[in-house]
């Protein structure tokens, strides 16, 4: 169980250095910890960290938080656990005591942004407050940044000079990339890591000095492996209802997240190996699929439209297809070479039954293969009604569904599409 489970309130430490204070809760926690579970904390607990993303443009709108998306799953990799992130504006004090915060609930945490040269940049002076330390110019970091600007044919200007200030607990991460030097701190087993918020420079230094950072501080950490699979048309509340004692479990754990009419079903587990984990994750997958059948229509990267391009290049299967009303957004999405022919048309097919307007189109043609998308309005209800026509070989399928007109999204009826020519061409083969 981590320290943070067990410690009930936040610690701010006045007149102490976070470290000092870290010290009188990791005291008594042990000894709560111990008293109840008899076991060592340090040999149960698996690292944790904490993500926090620096800048007042963040927390306006102006700028997307990409930074921390992309450390998540590092991390993840890392085999280290996230339970919280943060995003904070440019304010020296309340970045201070998040960061005293998140060190008594985490291992690990990690800044981004606030490194820049202006006085709008005050993650070092957060830093050093945190840690109750002072901060000094290095001269030796400043020759670097100095160096760096004169490679790129620019002269540093005098406020340059703020990023060769570190705390003095502080151990420099050079950027070969940048201008903002970022630092760590690593302390009483805790880790501080300050990157710059720029996305490439952050990303750079990632790779090159934080998984080997935490792989040399935590090298014990379990591997943690995620799968994810994706089914369209269930509502979410039935594929609960179909595997909610699956959700239940601890390791692997199963979580589910719905947009768009897909649901995801997101595996993780955890092992000592990659082989251990990686059978753990395909055991588990294997009961799902076994309750969802066809319904899982792909996994990971896998979308609905290129599982479906692929079953159809795979089947030999080129379609004739008919849109009304839709833009020519269902045509789109067909790649050209399963792709035999396209009409679009805007047109207000009320005066006749849509099953009949598709059945004078189909006796234009005689492709084995014709699929059609009608979108209506319905102007006194406001809503989207969609009706998807298939026909093959064997058959003719119809399939419709209305949508809220206030909400509405041309996606939506063109995988309700996909879906359907999916579902009907793997049906016919296994009839």
């Amino acid at each position: 169980m981590p320290i943070c489970f067990i410690i009930s309130a936040f610690f701010l430490f006045p007149g102490k250095s976070v470290m000092e204070g870290l010290d009188e809760i990791t005291s008594k926690t042990c000894f709560q910890y111990n008293k109840v579970q008899n076991i060592s904390i340090l040999g149960e607990c698996m690292a944790s960290a904490e993500i926090i993303a620096i800048g007042s443009e963040l927390l306006l709108g102006e700028t997307q938080d990409t930074n921390t998306h992309y450390l998540l799953s590092k991390l993840r990799d890392c085999g280290i656990d996230v339970f919280r992130t943060t995003m904070i504006g440019d304010n020296a004090s309340r970045i201070s005591k998040v960061i005293q915060e998140a060190l008594t609930r985490s291992d690990i945490v990690i800044t981004t942004g606030g490194l820049g040269p202006t006085i709008d940049d005050p993650t070092r002076e957060a830093v050093a407050l945190s840690f109750g330390c002072n901060l000094i110019f290095d001269e030796q970091l400043w020759q670097q940044i100095y160096d760096y600007f004169k490679k790129m044919n620019r002269n540093p200007t005098e406020n340059n000079k703020r990023q060769a200030y570190l705390p003095e607990l502080a151990a420099p991460i050079l950027n070969p990339v940048g201008t903002a030097p970022a630092f760590y701190i690593y302390q009483k087993d805790k880790l501080l890591i300050s990157l710059p918020g720029v996305p490439m420079e952050m990303k750079y230094l990632t790779e090159e000095t934080v998984v080997p950072l935490l792989k040399r501080y935590y090298p014990e950490n379990e591997i943690i492996l995620v799968r994810t699979l994706h089914s369209y048309g269930l509502g979410e509340s039935v594929i609960d209802e179909l595997v909610s004692d699956l959700e239940k479990t601890s390791n692997p754990t199963l979580g589910l997240s719905a947009k768009f009419g897909q649901i995801d079903l997101r595996i993780t587990a955890k092992g000592k190996t990659f082989l251990e984990t990686k059978k753990m994750i395909s055991d588990f997958e294997g009961l799902i699929r076994k309750r969802l059948g066809i319904n899982i229509f792909g996994s990971d990267d896998e979308t609905l439209i290129s599982v479906t391009n692929h079953l159809l290049f795979e089947k030999g299967i080129q379609l004739d297809t008919l849109e009304i009303n839709t833009n020519g957004s269902f045509s789109a999405v067909i790649d050209s070479k399963n792709l035999f022919r396209k009409a679009i048309r805007i047109d207000d097919t009320n005066a006749i039954p849509s099953e009949v307007f598709f059945e004078q189109h189909v006796s234009k043609t005689d492709h084995p293969y014709v699929a059609a998308l009608m979108n209506h309005k319905d102007k006194s209800l406001n809503f989207i009604h969609s009706e998807i026509f298939l026909k093959t070989a064997k058959s003719i399928y119809q399939k419709e569904r209305s949508y809220n007109n206030l909400t509405f999204s041309a996606e939506q009826p063109v995988l309700l599409a996909l879906e359907f020519i999916r579902e009907t061409i793997i049906n016919e083969a296994n009839s």
